[in-house]
This record gives C-alpha cells, structure tokens and sequence, in this order.
C-alpha cells in the first residue's frame, strides 16, 4: 500500500522518491522553529536553499543527496549543491560531504576514486572542500554521498525564490531529462546498446561532462538580467516537476507549451524504449527562469551572447488557473513526478 498524505494517523507507506508536495509543504509549516533574525531565507516549499546574515555577508546553504549514480556520484553531488547556489543568484564557496559506503564493496581503490573525483568537480567551480564525515555501513548496496554547501550573494544580491509574478514568461536553457539520460545511458549501458544501438549511448553518457549536468556558470551569465523574478533548476521529477515547485512558490499557475520544450535525440530514444516520460526525468544541466515577458528580447540576446541554448516555453497564470500543458491532443494538467521516471528503470 502507498501513502496518499491522507494525514498526520496514516501508516501506509511512502513511494520511492520525493516527499509529496501537499505533505512536505504541510510538515514544514506545522514544524517550523522559532524565528531568526539571522534568517533571510527560510525552509519552504519550493525554496531549495537558504540564506543567512553572518557578520554583514549573506551566506547561501544548501543540502543534498546523490542516492540514484554508482558511475561518477561524485559529480553528481557537487554539480545538484552548487545549481541551488547559483539559481538563488550566488557562487558556490565551500563545501562539505558526508559519504557512507557500503560494506564488502568498498575497497581503498573505490574510495580515493571518490576524493580524487570530489576534488576535481570542486576545483572545476573553485569550491573548497572544508571536511564532512566517511564510514563504512550495513544496509545500503551503493554509496550514498550527502553534501552541504555555502555560497556567496552574488553581485545583485541573493535571488529569493517565490517572487515571479502572474504573467511571468517562462523559459528553460539547454534540454529536458539530460541528467537522467547520462545516468541511464551509464547505469543500462548493455540494454540500451541493444536496443538504440552503442553510438547513440555513448553520446548520451557523454551529455554528463558535455554539456554537463552544472548550471553554476550559466546562471551567474543571466543572473543580472533585467526583470528576472525567479531561477529553478530541475533535479528528481524532471521539468515537470520543476515548474510546478516554481509556481508553486509564488503561488501561481502555469501554461506550458509542450512543443516548446527541448528534448536531445539520445533523450528521446532511452525515453521512448523504457516508455518514460522526458519531462519527468532527472533534469540537471537545465535552467527554468521567469521573467517578465516585457524584457524576452534580453533574454534570448543575453543568453546567445554567452552561448547558452535557451527556448521559451510557457508564462505563469494566476493560481486558480492551475498547471496545464499544451500538446497537440490539446490542454492536459501538467503532470508531476514526486517519483522521477528512471526510478522505473534502475
């Protein structure tokens, strides 16, 4: 039986993946502690990050987890820390990892593969790793990296999420699903060769360096554009899901039109042969932004200047018009994936 958040006495358990957005909004509002003054930028729905006031610096904080990649976790774990930085309008500064690697797999060799691939992600975005915590554990049947990581505001100072209006253009950089088409590519590499054929799964596994699943420098490029409310990056659920949390914050709706957003071929094939939706998959190495529609001409200038493939894909509605998409069959709710779609696969 799985839970369907029916309430604080239900004892049915929870699906694989996200917490349900109506329950994890709920606990961190019933949940909340006392006030800080200190705190600019508070737990909420939505919000990825926090801030901070230290010492007249603003310092931005963010954690998570890498519990999907065995192949390069390591960057992984550094690239989904410091997007949440960059898409609050900050640089990612310092770092720390907390890593429990299961027993009678891990040898020497494993683990100064993950220092030595730690350290180069981190020296890739001028990051310092400050320390954390390793162990050898029971229970789990591949590692399991946990990071938290400090950054800076930015020049225009820290970008609070849930301030995008009704109204809102919405766009998305590069393409939808390539981080969970990189994982899938390198985790299915022997089914997936038989079935879309070895070339094109190498390019897909390739899409985790080139063009990366980091959204740091892309952000920090459009960071300072004129009329921009709002910076999201989809991690678990895909696009999809990412647009939900992001209109959710402000608490708008969103019209999507579903030709608009891009999808890689490699995307396409894995997706097709596994019956996966793209829009659901783990999406590091997009970008969602909104801004307002009056300065789309800047937008698409800005982000040719500095190389960044961007598309416009959509606008923010008022709340009460919900979350739809467009597709050729016509107007559908927009769907969401608290269970990203390659959780089907692997």
């Amino acid at each position: 039986m799985t839970s369907r958040s029916k309430g604080q006495g239900d004892k049915s358990f929870l699906d694989s993946g996200k917490l349900p957005g109506p329950l994890l909004s709920t606990l961190i509002e019933r949940y909340r502690t006392a006030p800080d003054q200190s705190v600019t930028v508070a737990a909420g729905y939505g919000r990825d990050a926090a801030a901070i006031e230290v010492g007249g610096e603003t310092l931005i904080v963010k954690s998570d987890p890498i519990t999907f990649a065995s192949e390069s976790a390591a960057q992984y774990l550094v690239a989904v820390n410091a997007n949440d930085i960059a898409c609050m309008g900050g640089t990612p500064r310092w770092m720390t990892v907390v890593a429990l690697l299961p027993e009678q797999l891990t040898t020497r060799a494993h683990v100064e593969e993950l220092f030595r691939d730690l350290k180069q992600a981190c020296d890739d975005l001028g990051i310092s790793i400050l320390g954390g915590h390793t162990e050898v554990t029971v229970g789990i049947d591949r590692p399991l990296l946990i990071g938290t990581m400090l950054g800076t505001a930015g020049p225009a100072g820290v970008l609070v999420p849930g301030q995008a209006v009704e109204g809102d253009d919405i766009f998305l950089t590069r393409w939808a699903g390539i981080e969970g088409t990189a994982l899938l590519a390198r985790e299915r590499t022997d089914q997936l060769s038989q079935a879309i054929g070895p070339a094109m799964v190498r390019s897909a596994a390739k899409l985790l360096r080139s063009p990366g699943i980091s959204v740091v420098r892309d952000a920090q490029a459009l960071r300072n554009l004129p009329g921009l409310h709002a910076m999201h990056d989809p991690t678990e659920g895909g696009v999809a899901t990412a647009i939900h949390e992001m209109a959710k914050a402000s608490k708008l709706g969103a019209e999507i039109l579903g030709s608009a957003i891009p999808v890689l071929p490699e995307t396409r094939a894995i997706a097709d042969f596994y019956d996966i939706d793209p829009f659901g998959m783990l999406g590091s190495g997009a970008l969602l932004l909104a801004v307002d529609q009056a300065y789309r001409t800047n937008v698409l200038a800005t982000a040719s200047e500095a190389g960044v493939p961007i598309a416009h894909v959509g606008r923010l509605t008022s709340y009460d018009s919900g979350m739809v998409i467009i597709r050729e069959s016509g107007i559908e709710p927009l769907p969401r994936y608290d269970r990203d779609e390659i959780t089907r696969v692997l």
